[in-house]
């Protein structure tokens, strides 16, 4: 297996979605060219998920950061300002979420690299353990946004009910 084959074995191990390989792909080749610090690219589904697309990326660290930001601005902003604060870390984790997973990439493959020296095989199947998703976290997002909305219509229900005619 040739340097070029085994780089997209290792990709498509990390990816673990056929479906966003060839934008993650695209994506990790431009921030290989740049080769500067922090990079910009756009992702839909992290501002959208942030804390769940990070869980669902098996990128742990970085969702639980994530939501430590989200929950300390909660407790400590009034609604207003924490809804905007909300929406513009929402652009930012969109902006930024795809090279903290390149940065994650490069870190695996380096360590497990320097493990596994000769043996690529091996290389390629660490690489699909310790990447890919976990789908238990998109199941577990949805079930969170649908409680969300069920609490939230429960309390304007009761909050109706409550004030005198």
């Amino acid at each position: 297996m040739n340097k070029k084959e085994y780089d997209i074995k290792m990709l498509e191990a990390y990816i673990g979605t056929v479906s966003k390989f060839t934008w993650y792909t695209k994506a990790f080749q431009i921030f290989d060219t740049r080769s500067e610090g922090l990079s910009w690219y756009w992702n839909n589904w992290a501002m959208i998920g942030g804390f769940w697309y990070f869980l669902y990326r098996k990128q742990i660290k970085m969702a639980l950061i994530s939501l430590f930001i989200i929950l300390i601005a909660g407790a400590i902003l009034p609604l207003t300002l924490f809804i905007l604060f909300y929406l513009l870390f929402s652009i930012v984790l969109g902006g930024l979420s795809t090279y903290f997973i390149y940065t994650n990439y490069k870190t695996h493959q380096t360590d497990i690299e320097a493990m596994f020296k000769s043996d690529k095989e091996k290389c390629i199947g660490v690489m699909h353990v310790v990447g890919g998703v976990n789908p238990v976290a998109l199941y577990a997002g949805v079930f969170a946004l649908v409680s969300l909305v069920f609490i939230l219509v429960g309390l304007l229900t009761m909050a109706q009910g409550s004030v005198p005619l």
